[in-house]
């Protein structure tokens, strides 16, 4: 293709012939011939897919051609600049299949590593998240959970646990929750703490509790879920890769609007072991910080192998029984209790220490007789109603 005023719409097809010393360009009937020195090679187009020519003495003709092999002539071969311009090329060449290469490893190496790095790329995302929103999620989830529920009243509960829980939020390092206890007539043996500061406790958890020290265990446990973030960071890794990556690289706004539709499952969600014994080890600081005997989470487990039990003497045949003890220490998305216990008796002796640990029995009596009562009236108020 040659390119000047004279031609029509200035420009035409053409053929071009090369030898030992010129090149010609024969295009509607004219022949352009010059030598082989002075010629200008260069490449331009799309991915520099066309080969242009151009010399002084062409006086204002330029010429073109997509067969890029014409470089490889072994005339134009000799010339410096087409060897310059054949080494950019390949060097071009490899830099995009380099760049290809990265490409396609960061798409796969991205993924991987969120993967096998979970528990820090939740965490370093949570950290990101405002109270306030954890709060609203809290919240959200929290209405739901009291629709047909029996709660105590809030001033009462507020009135029973303070004495025995603002040791416990004294000692927080720094806390940037406001914390909210509630207690639910419920018949299970159990405790649960949403994000944003929310713990609701099962009547039943006072009521079979022997001790101020093995309720503030428990506690102490929950609030460290809080603390770490353990329920959001669940949710953000149940979110899906594409959306944690997007979040890490600084754009959250689709992570936050998955999680804002996903209050429900707070209520349903069960903790990793990692985040299990991490709850363990600081719920057990936490309380020695707050100078109460943090034998009492020990003592609270020791009551969760005796239910364990008790669900195992269901299970007539012995061979069931030990397939289904294995199975619950193993596939339970808990650490077996059993092993709890080893690692707290395992922290103590790690951290011998003489403190005179608060007496908070007074207090405690109070709350379980309050408990008591309010189970009582509640199952009164049931029967009224049947």
């Amino acid at each position: 293709m040659g390119f000047h005023t004279q031609l029509p719409r200035g420009k035409a097809s053409g053929s071009m012939t090369i030898n030992s010393a010129s090149i010609e360009f024969t295009i509607q009937e004219q022949r352009l011939r010059v030598p082989l020195e002075g010629l200008q090679i260069s490449l331009g187009g799309a991915s520099n897919r066309l080969v242009y020519f151009e010399h002084p003495l062409l006086n204002s003709w330029s010429f073109y051609t997509s067969d890029r092999s014409v470089l490889k002539d072994p005339h134009l071969h000799r010339l410096p600049s087409v060897s310059t311009l054949l080494t950019s090329a390949r060097n071009q060449h490899w830099l995009g299949w380099g760049l290809l290469a990265t490409v396609v490893m960061l798409i796969v190496a991205v993924p991987l590593l969120i993967v096998l790095r979970m528990d820090f790329f939740t965490g370093l995302i949570a950290k990101k998240i405002p109270v306030e929103w954890e709060q609203t999620l809290s919240d959200s989830a929290m209405a739901q959970y009291q629709f047909g529920k029996k709660m105590l009243d809030d001033k009462d509960v507020e009135r029973l646990l303070k004495p025995l829980v603002d040791p416990l939020l004294n000692a927080l390092d720094h806390s940037r929750y406001h914390y909210h206890f509630s207690i639910v007539n419920e018949g299970s043996l159990n405790a649960f703490a949403l994000p944003g500061g929310q713990v609701v406790i099962h009547s039943e958890l006072i009521l079979r509790a022997d001790s101020a020290e093995e309720l503030l265990g428990v506690l102490a446990h929950e609030i460290q879920h809080v603390e770490q973030q353990h329920g959001l960071r669940n949710m953000i890794g149940a979110s899906g890769i594409y959306l944690i990556a997007s979040a890490v690289f600084g754009d959250a706004s689709g992570l936050l609007a998955v999680l804002s539709s996903a209050a429900p499952l707070l209520l349903n969600q069960s903790y990793s072991r990692g985040f299990e014994t991490d709850a363990d080890v600081k719920g057990f600081g936490l309380l020695q910080q707050a100078k109460v005997n943090p034998s009492g989470l020990a003592s609270f487990f020791e009551k969760m192998i005796e239910e364990e039990k008790k669900q195992m003497d269901k299970v007539l045949d012995k061979e069931n029984q030990e397939l289904a003890k294995q199975a619950l220490k193993f596939l339970s998305t808990h650490p077996a209790s059993e092993e709890r216990i080893k690692k707290l008796a395992a922290l103590a002796q790690e951290n011998p220490q003489s403190i005179e640990y608060l007496n908070l029995q007074a207090a405690f009596v109070e709350l379980q007789t309050a408990t008591k009562t309010f189970v009582t009236n509640t199952q009164g108020e049931s029967h009224d109603e049947n």
